[in-house]
């Protein structure tokens, strides 16, 4: 198997559900032929009992690299943080129970690699839910990512790139808009759906109010986007002219 490149794995921690022991372990076991392989750990005040425990494992592993907010910043700001902090090539997110699957990894950096792509985001989702596929593909062409959510969703993001973008709420969804504002390329790969470890009560209002949320943010970021202005980066090579 060839070799892959730098990797930094960011996993954030909220609260005592986590199972970050056992995401390393499997990530370490599926990306053994990494060159480099980091753990980010941004611990989002937790609190005191998974501090002690987190300190454990970061000292009992020099990959783990533990940092502790000292009031919650949210995952946002956390992902964008990490990114900051990372040493590999590529940036991926893990949730901290365990939903993703670290073995989809290889195959979206191979996917990335081939294709020039700046972003692969993982969609863990039932291919026997064929309305919710029309309803994903075309919130995708506007640069809204509906797959993911704010504590699970499988991304590989190039280090350089996410460095380059702003701090902003709901960073997670809003990437592909983003990162196709700059010129680049973004794609999806249907990663292994893994069933949370809790499960949500339903409630007729969820589904108007997310609906409602995601109306307000992408017109917030759609503002945004027409404003902000990053700095591409050209292919062609530049060539000077000298006078005589």
């Amino acid at each position: 198997m060839l070799e892959l490149p730098k990797l930094s794995l960011v996993v954030t921690v909220h609260d005592t559900f986590h199972q970050v022991g056992r995401v390393v372990a499997e990530a370490s076991s599926a990306l053994r032929h990494a060159a480099k392989l980091e753990f980010i750990v941004i611990d989002d005040a937790s609190g005191e009992n998974d501090e002690g425990e987190l300190a454990r494992l970061a000292a009992g592993d020099n990959r783990i690299r533990l940092y502790r907010q000292a009031t919650p910043i949210g995952t946002d700001a956390a992902f964008w943080q990490a990114g900051n902090l990372a040493r590999g090539v590529w940036v991926a997110t893990l949730d901290a129970e365990g939903r993703d699957d670290p073995h989809d990894i290889p195959d979206m950096l191979c996917q990335a690699q081939h294709q020039g792509l700046a972003l692969v985001e993982g969609i863990p989702l039932d291919p026997r839910c064929r309305w919710k596929r029309a309803i994903f593909r075309g919130a995708r062409k506007l640069g809204i990512e509906l797959a993911g959510s704010e504590r699970a969703g499988l991304r590989l993001i190039r280090r350089d790139v996410l460095v380059a973008l702003p701090s902003v709420e709901s960073l997670h969804r809003f990437l592909p808009l983003l990162i196709r504002r700059g010129g680049g390329r973004i794609g999806s790969y249907r990663v292994n759906l893994r069933q949370a470890a809790r499960s949500s009560r339903f409630s007729p209002w969820y589904l108007p109010a997310r609906l409602t949320a995601h109306a307000r943010d992408w017109l917030g970021m759609w503002w945004l986007s027409r404003r902000w202005h990053v700095q591409r980066v050209s292919s062609k090579r530049r060539v000077r002219g000298y006078a005589r």
